[in-house]
Order: C-alpha cells, then sequence, then structure tokens
C-alpha cells in the first residue's frame, strides 16, 4: 500500500560517499547541496539502474547522469574538475 520515497538504508552509505567524491572533486563547500539518487530507468536500450546526481557550487547547479547503480560509481566515473562547467543545468532537456 505505502511505498518508502527516500533511498534505501544499505544504499546509504554509498549516497554519502559519492557526496564526498564530489565535494573533493568540485571543491564544493560544506554548506552547498548535493543530492545523490538511484533511479530505474525504462528507457529502451538503457540500464535499468542509473545514478543521478544534482549539486549547486556558487549558486550554480550541474546535474551529472552515470548509468550504472549507486553502489558501482567509483571516483573514475566522476569527470575531471576542469569538465565543471559542461555539467551546469542549463534547465535544456537531458540528452537521456
Amino acid at each position: 500500500m505505502f511505498r518508502r520515497l527516500g533511498p534505501a538504508a544499505d544504499r546509504l552509505p554509498d549516497i554519502a560517499r559519492i557526496e564526498k567524491i564530489i565535494r573533493r572533486r568540485f571543491e564544493v563547500n560544506e554548506n552547498e547541496i548535493i543530492l545523490v539518487s538511484q533511479d530505474v530507468n525504462n528507457k529502451p536500450g538503457f540500464p535499468i539502474e542509473e545514478t543521478n546526481i544534482v549539486f549547486f557550487k556558487e549558486n550554480k547547479r550541474f546535474k551529472l547522469k552515470i548509468f550504472l547503480p549507486v553502489a558501482s560509481v567509483s571516483e573514475k566515473d566522476i569527470p575531471l574538475k576542469w569538465l565543471l562547467n559542461s555539467l551546469q543545468d542549463t534547465g535544456e532537456d537531458d540528452c537521456c
């Protein structure tokens, strides 16, 4: 009848780990928000689970989609720091 809206408890350590990676990689201050979620993708040809990351830095919104479940995301899956501007959320639709 009811379903949980937040992440499963076993995902919380992975979500916290990804948040730390984002803070270090892009130098996001502790007072700025980082949101990490694992979502189901039902688009044909795409992996079933994906990790979505939205974060704010200096009043700008950035977003990142990784086609892996949160438990599988590692530092090598996060873009390099110099690619930060390419992650800025302009409000346009995603490609995927």
